[in-house]
């Protein structure tokens, strides 16, 4: 019997007017190359958080749709928040 567990990144979506990155997991238990089990974890990457998108291997995607005029507009947004 061998168990092990395994992190997927599954999915990836960008949404809303300042390009947000939603990036979903599975985390899942495996025995024998059976899943027994598995829960999903969504990160949420707000517009200009390199970082984050680093952090979630979604740095290049980052950087195609989050426009100098993205940018700017999310920018001028919290400006006013």
């Amino acid at each position: 019997m061998s168990l092990s567990k395994k992190r997927i990144q599954d999915k990836i979506e960008i949404v809303g007017e300042f390009k947000t990155i939603q990036v979903r997991y599975q985390d899942q238990i495996i025995e024998n190359g059976k899943v027994l089990s598995q829960a999903t974890h969504r990160e949420s990457i707000e517009c200009d958080n390199i970082e984050k998108a680093k952090e979630n291997n979604v740095e290049e995607l980052a950087k195609l749709v989050w426009t100098s005029d993205v940018k700017k507009s999310y920018k001028d947004y919290k400006a006013r928040m």
